[in-house]
């Protein structure tokens, strides 16, 4: 079982309109309503690709049983932890510029950490756990807490998270880092400018424990690192519609072909980031399988 850990889901509602009047009505063309945050979306990506997965973390409020019922609408597993407060509403505002309104999350408490540390530890080396985005306010170790449960029973792991919260689980070996060029950039302190550059970056997060990093780099494509490959990954070509949730998609297919190749795997996470990138919402598996063929993986 892939699971997928989010600390802060939202209801993200996606608002459509020609332009935006400051200080005036404004009517929409059309809006929708999804289950957010990044966990969330690697879970919802896993689905199309017919791959088991329960989606953790804290819900509160009618605004997590939305989050909920949506799941569970998908045919998607969830066991999040009941929380005082409801869980938040992200607005994106698609002018044909997208904007982005974001809100706070319900605070999170001792008690509720050590519920998820409990489900952590009811897992097996067969199950993966998949950590993305930021900590509650307050909990600045607690992905390397975390971590180190999940290292002491062998289980795999994933993070996407940002400076300090990714760089302490690498002694842990996540089995994939996936950083963008500004985060890696954030990670190594220096200015990446070169794919010569970003390389060595990704061979230091390799050095100090990342058993495979994939640095995203938007419409140049990625870069593949790990102790015996180095890839660089044109992206395909498409129209960029929506960039909401491509890293989390890229996540979702490569560990859902944890049996396969490096290479299928790379081919895998690719497709999916793109398959978002050129959607409206997240990728959805026939996309998918039309992109898989357009992916060209270089040694470098």
């Amino acid at each position: 079982m892939i699971y997928t850990v989010t600390f802060n889901p939202s209801v993200d509602y996606v608002v459509r309109l020609p332009k935006v009047t400051v200080g005036g009505l404004n009517r929409t063309d059309d809006t929708e309503k999804y289950a957010g945050g990044k966990g969330i979306n690697v879970s919802r990506v896993l689905k199309q690709l017919d791959t088991e997965t329960t989606a953790l973390g804290f819900c509160g409020g009618f605004t997590g049983q939305f989050i909920k019922d949506a799941l569970e609408s998908e045919g998607i597993n969830q066991n999040f932890i009941e929380v005082e407060g409801d869980t938040r509403i992200n607005i994106k505002l698609k002018t044909g510029a997208e904007t982005e309104i974001n809100a706070a999350g319900p605070s999170i408490r001792d008690r509720h950490i050590i519920q998820l540390k409990a489900q952590l530890k009811t897992m097996t080396k067969d199950d993966h756990v998949v950590f993305a985005g930021s900590v509650p306010n307050g909990f600045d170790y607690l992905y390397q807490e975390l971590a180190d449960i999940l290292s002491a029973k062998g289980i795999p792991f994933t993070i996407d998270a940002e400076d300090s919260k990714l760089t302490s689980t690498l002694q842990y070996m996540p089995n994939l880092i996936k950083p963008n060029r500004v985060e890696l950039a954030g990670v190594v302190r220096r200015e990446l400018t070169s794919e010569t550059d970003i390389t060595a970056a990704a061979m230091e997060m390799v050095e100090k424990g990342a058993q495979n990093v994939l640095v995203t780099l938007g419409r140049e494509g990625a870069i593949f690192v790990n102790k015996d490959y180095q890839y660089r990954i044109p992206s395909p070509k498409g129209i960029l519609r929506n960039s909401v949730g491509a890293g989390d998609s890229t996540v979702a297919g490569f560990i859902s072909r944890k049996d396969c190749s490096i290479e299928e795997r790379i081919r895998y996470a690719i497709a999916c980031g793109s398959a978002t990138a050129f959607s409206d919402d997240l990728a959805q598996k026939e996309n998918i399988g039309a992109l898989l063929k357009e992916i060209e993986i270089q040694p470098i």
